[in-house]
């Protein structure tokens, strides 16, 4: 590998690996419809760092608060449950499916297909369902029940963001939905034939530099589900060999109605590590008459095996005469199995010690391991199918890919894909992923504690992919890298994967470790916050308990990192309980990583941006807040533009302005106990009507969602409107090709203005001539905006209309 995989990428280019080594220029484009830990065991010790520092006392020299204090409540401690409870538990799940179902208002033509389970101390169980329509999978409508012990005769729904299972209040079930409520298409007969999608498929991963691609199979019809859309759709896998030699499994979703291609995402999970050795260790092995053969019983029987530069199949057992494996060189064929075997037991270790988790699967399997893959394969992967980790020789085949890190953040992949099963693709969902793997790839590190190998914040620290001695990616500060985010942005929807899990990173870094200057085993951090202000952090331990219960109970297959701050609060308040602070700490790291806001007197209120109103318009604003305490909220204003109000319960200003002018409007919100906190913004109300009508308010537009409205009240102009009326529309997104824009007028009445087309320009600044003379000039007219292709966002500026 070279430097130019530290280059930009296109946000179209996706790899399954720890660094990107391939290059688009071509942009590609996907289509939409839409779609969403078990507490720690604490059986083995980590090292000192990472652990509770103890209560939160006064700021050190360097400024930052000590670590937060976190006990994690016993109930919310995860049963290992062994092969024959597990099976039982789905069993039970799947024959009261029906049941649950239709008292989760499911429609008729939906069942519920248990996945997996978790069941904690205190007898709540976690049951993991996939959705299938009229006998059809439905991708992106996986979701999570959440059934407490007690109560359990009145069921209910609620969202991930449910109450604390401490509180007195709390319903007996929640569900975390990927894709809320029923899911319907008019007719599940498709218009376009599987051999057109077949070709769509194939043309796709040649796209993508597929080599040897193959389809696998007849695709399979499927409804694919986002944001409440639902869409017939065809999944086409197409096999084949990326450029660097990876096997690839890609997954085309096409409408089935128009031909489009809806998504595309990757199955085979790769990443890069290196050949270095884990130094003298004890590895499994079992005795076969005269031999011994590399197979670990106590990690779920893998075995480990010798592909001798194949590139498929599962090779040969390793074998010896006298139980002494490898000799710490590249020239024995046995180093490199019995660093794979060791990284296979410390990651089976770590999840069985810490969580409970009986393998990758949680089904007791091991799975097993492949050594020396292809020819100077640069680069290791995880693969489902074979539920096996496969690593390559690297630069000329001296080089072994079969660090212990490596192991750990592949197989974590497979954690991933068998619980969340975050979509891999550019974007956030793709970017959780990743992270989720280089996240637990760390933990895995200070759970071996291995001196050969020292514990770290970093990816990849030992292989000098850039000629500099660089590390892939830095946890503490991921931008030192020169591509990856230390923040979240409304970039980082369409960057490659291995990129936006920076934020991912920087967000677990700072929950284990805090902010600030400090060093770690002998190596110097420096981690940043957005904001500028210190976060104290909870302790590795409690880290990465936060991260695996909120990916595996609350986190679901299109999960953004807006959800990935609901799900680790829940997991939080599961944990330490609402009203802890670890669960502010929670929250306050989010903020540090410009996800969300601070608590500050126990309520967090995300800061409202500058707004913009005219007369007579209508407009609204969302406030956004919440509490750790017990009780709802209240919101109050001061210097609201006359017209405007708020609502005392939701937070909701609404109303439509009366006179033009500058204004400073403060919002108060109160918690039952008696704390507050308020936010200050201004707001501009410009004046409209005569021949001229404004409304300047933003609406954000969803990416690949729902159609959006911004309305337009027209009073004064008695009769239809004219012929040539003038339609101004300032909307800012890139790739305007993306957008649909309609007018509707005041009886309903749409005009097209704009269809969706290949335009990869930025932003729309168009006056638009409607022939509108059938329409009643008063009344409500809007406009409608919709985003239908992914990786692009944006929001209309403002639009008005003149008669």
């Amino acid at each position: 590998m070279t430097n130019t995989s530290r280059t930009s990428h296109s946000p179209g280019t996706t790899r399954n690996s720890l660094t990107d080594t391939a290059t688009s220029s071509r942009r590609r484009r996907v289509a939409t419809a839409a779609a969403v830990s078990v507490a720690a065991l604490f059986v083995s010790v980590l090292p000192a760092t990472g652990a509770l520092a103890g209560p939160v006392g006064p700021a050190g020299a360097d400024g930052i608060p000590r670590q937060a204090v976190a006990e994690p409540r016993p109930g919310a401690r995860a049963v290992e449950l062994t092969p024959g409870q597990r099976e039982k538990l789905l069993r039970a799940a799947a024959d009261a499916g029906t049941t649950t179902a239709r008292s989760l208002k499911l429609g008729g033509k939906e069942k519920l297909l248990p996945k997996d389970v978790v069941k904690d101390a205190d007898g709540t169980v976690h049951t993991r369902y996939e959705r299938t329509y009229a006998g059809l999978p439905v991708l992106g409508g996986d979701l999570v029940v959440h059934e407490r012990a007690t109560g359990r005769t009145t069921a209910g729904t609620a969202a991930t963001a449910a109450t604390a299972p401490d509180a007195p209040d709390a319903p007996a079930i929640t569900v975390t939905w990927t894709t809320d409520g029923a899911i319907s298409v008019p007719t599940t007969k498709a218009t376009v034939p599987a051999a057109a999608a077949k070709k769509t498929a194939l043309a796709t991963a040649r796209t993508e530099g597929t080599g040897e691609a193959v389809p696998d199979g007849a695709p399979r019809q499927v409804i694919w589900a986002k944001g409440g859309v639902s869409t017939l759709a065809w999944e086409s896998v197409v096999n084949g060999v990326r450029e660097d030699g990876t096997p690839s499994e890609l997954h085309v979703v096409t409408d089935a109605e128009s031909g489009k291609k809806l998504q595309e995402f990757d199955t085979k999970h790769a990443g890069v590590g290196q050949g270095q050795f884990s130094g003298k260790v004890q590895v499994g092995s079992v005795r076969n008459g005269d031999v011994y053969e590399l197979t670990e019983t106590q990690g779920g029987n893998h075995k480990t095996y010798d592909l001798n530069g194949g590139g498929s199949g599962t090779g040969t057992l390793f074998t010896d005469a006298d139980d002494i494996w490898g000799d710490g060189t590249v020239a024995n064929r046995q180093t490199a199995a019995v660093d794979a075997a060791y990284g296979a037991r410390k990651t089976f270790d770590f999840y069985h010690d810490q969580f409970g988790r009986n393998g990758i699967a949680n089904d007791g399997n091991g799975g097993y391991s492949r050594v020396h893959y292809g020819n100077e394969y640069v680069n290791a992967f995880w693969d489902d199918d074979c539920f096996c980790m496969t690593y390559g020789d690297g630069f000329d085949n001296v080089n072994p890919l079969t660090a212990l890190d490596v192991a750990a953040h592949e197989m974590t992949h497979g954690v991933t894909s068998t619980t969340a099963n975050l979509y891999y693709y550019n974007g956030e969902s793709g970017g959780l992923n990743e992270g989720t793997s280089d996240i637990m790839a760390a933990a895995v590190e200070f759970f071996a504690n291995n001196p050969n190998d020292v514990p770290d914040y970093e990816v990849g620290e030992l292989i000098d992919i850039n000629g500099d001695g660089t590390p892939l990616r830095y946890m503490d500060q991921p931008s030192k890298d020169g591509i990856s985010q230390d923040y979240w942005s409304t970039a980082t929807e369409g960057l490659d994967p291995h990129f936006s899990s920076g934020v991912a990173n920087h967000y677990f870094y700072l929950l284990a470790e805090g902010s600030g200057s400090k060093t770690i085993n002998g190596a110097a951090y420096n981690s940043p916050t957005y904001d500028n202000l210190p976060v104290p952090g909870l302790g590795l331990h409690n880290a990465f308990n936060v991260w695996y219960r909120a990916l595996t109970l609350y986190m679901t297959s299109t999960t953004d990192y807006a959800g990935a701050r609901v799900a680790t609060l829940q997991a939080a308040a599961d944990l330490f309980g609402r009203s802890s602070e670890a669960y502010e700490t929670v929250g306050n790291t989010w903020a540090a990583v410009n996800v969300g806001g601070r608590f500050v007197n126990h309520i967090t209120l995300s800061q409202p941006a500058a707004q913009e109103a005219a007369v007579g318009q209508p407009a609204t604003l969302q406030i956004d807040a919440a509490t750790s305490q017990a009780g709802g909220l209240t919101y109050t204003a001061s210097g609201l533009p006359g017209g405007l109000t708020i609502d005392a319960t939701t937070g909701l200003i609404s109303g439509s302005p009366t006179e033009p002018g500058d204004f400073t409007a403060t919002v108060t919100v109160k918690t039952s106990g008696g704390n507050s906190t308020t936010a200050a913004f201004p707001w501009t109300v410009i004046p409209s009507g005569g021949d001229f009508f404004v409304n300047p308010g933003n609406v954000n537009i969803p990416d690949a969602g729902d159609p959006v409205e911004s309305p337009l009240v027209v009073t004064g102009h008695d009769g239809n409107a004219p012929s040539d009326l003038q339609v101004t529309v300032d909307i800012v997104h890139t790739w305007r090709g993306d957008l649909v824009i309609d007018l509707v007028g005041s009886d309903g009445t749409v005009r097209r203005l704009k269809n969706y087309n290949s335009d990869s320009a930025d932003d729309v600044h168009e006056t638009y001539t409607v022939d509108a003379s059938t329409i009643p000039a008063n009344g409500t007219w809007k406009l409608r905006v919709q985003d239908v292709y992914a990786y692009d966002t944006g929001y209309i500026d403002s639009w008005k209309l003149t008669f």
